[in-house]
């Protein structure tokens, strides 16, 4: 009896030739399940080479679609699939790589709602988000349920990862409140290989896990900096006051912490908001001034015309606009010119936002 067809032995064959995987290391991930929360810039380098490496089961959770901009850092997808749902795009491109194994697909975020059904169907747990809050959500049913989770993130030229079991430190002991000035990549930016050497990571640090073979980061963060090319290990210790670490935990769908933060600022409802459409039909209103607040590699790489005053400046610069004509403010997802629009109006300037920014109106 053999646990390979001749296709599969074809294709695995230099994974069975190492020492440290072999037929059992390939069997292993053959039969193994794992999770995958979001399909952008870290899940798509972790689904590509996991689904090459034969992992035998996949699910795919991701409730949003394919944008212009994710094309920068997002390579499982293509030009093609903009607009259309993520996950299953990622599961078509997954299943062509190879047919052998089982692709399945959630259209949805993670919540609170179908997490534990979803991370207690796996074996591994991969965070390929952007969020505390799912996070501390895929944290805690981990640690509630005895599953190990992988973890990155990046940030212009940043990157962590580390590897989180169940007997050991957990991501609240490292970070027990979420920053409340945590870095956004929509208004800041990222280079667009860093997911991919990051997600690389946790595709690695996944097999070695699923085949038995020893982390590097268990109980240890690793920090990366692409610009200098420097990396750090930071071992990890408990924090005894950690509620997740409590042999009496268990998981509380009720917490605040795993409500995401909006990506881009689309409220209707706020009057101090303006519509792509009603955006428009101030455009070239002479009552109105245009105000890019972004920082000025973005403002000269493409804008909608109007003043230029980066939201770092505005409170400084506030004599430099006008009083008697309505400002409309503008930014890259509508989040920096929500604050501004807010800025301004406590300075008694008539000021409104565009919803989702030029994101949004470049999609129309």
């Amino acid at each position: 009896m053999t646990h390979f067809n001749s296709q599969e032995f074809s294709r695995y064959a230099r994974h069975i030739q190492l020492g440290d995987i072999g037929v059992d290391g390939q069997r292993k991930l053959k039969s193994a399940h794992v999770l995958i929360v979001g399909c952008g810039g870290l899940g798509a380098p972790v689904s590509l080479y996991l689904a090459a490496a034969g992992v035998g089961q996949l699910t795919l959770v991701d409730g949003d679609h394919v944008e212009l901009s994710n094309l920068q850092r997002q390579v499982i997808f293509t030009e093609a699939d903009i607009g259309l749902s993520k996950a299953i795009c990622a599961q078509t491109r997954l299943k062509a790589l190879n047919s052998h194994i089982k692709v399945n697909t959630a259209s949805e975020r993670l919540t609170v709602d179908n997490a534990e059904r979803l991370i207690q169907a796996a074996d591994l747990v991969i965070d390929c988000t952007d969020n505390f809050a799912t996070r501390y959500l895929i944290n805690d049913v981990c640690k509630a349920h005895s599953k190990s989770w992988i973890y990155a993130s990046v940030y212009q030229f940043s990157g962590q990862c580390a590897l989180f079991t169940p007997e050991q430190t957990c991501f609240r002991c490292v970070f027990p409140k979420p920053p409340s000035n945590a870095p956004d990549c929509n208004s800041h930016g990222v280079l667009g290989v860093l997911p991919g050497l990051l997600g690389t990571l946790q595709a690695t640090e996944a097999i070695k896990y699923l085949t038995g073979i020893a982390s590097g980061i268990a109980n240890a963060l690793l920090l990366i900096e692409a610009d200098t090319m420097q990396m750090q290990k930071i071992q990890l210790r408990p924090d005894e006051n950690c509620p997740c670490c409590d042999k009496d935990f268990s998981f509380n769908s009720a917490l605040a912490d795993y409500q995401p933060p909006c990506k881009t600022a689309r409220n209707e409802n706020d009057k101090y908001s303006l519509t792509v459409e009603a955006f428009y039909q101030h455009q070239h209103n002479k009552e109105v001034v245009l105000l890019d607040v972004r920082d000025k590699n973005e403002h000269d790489a493409f804008n909608l015309g109007g003043l230029h005053v980066p939201l770092t400046e505005l409170k400084q610069r506030l004599d430099e606009l006008p009083s008697n004509k309505k400002i409309v403010a503008y930014c890259q997802s509508g989040v920096r010119s929500s604050a501004a629009a807010q800025l301004l109006r406590q300075a008694n300037l008539d000021a409104m936002s565009v919803n989702g920014g030029i994101a949004e109106i470049i999609s129309q």
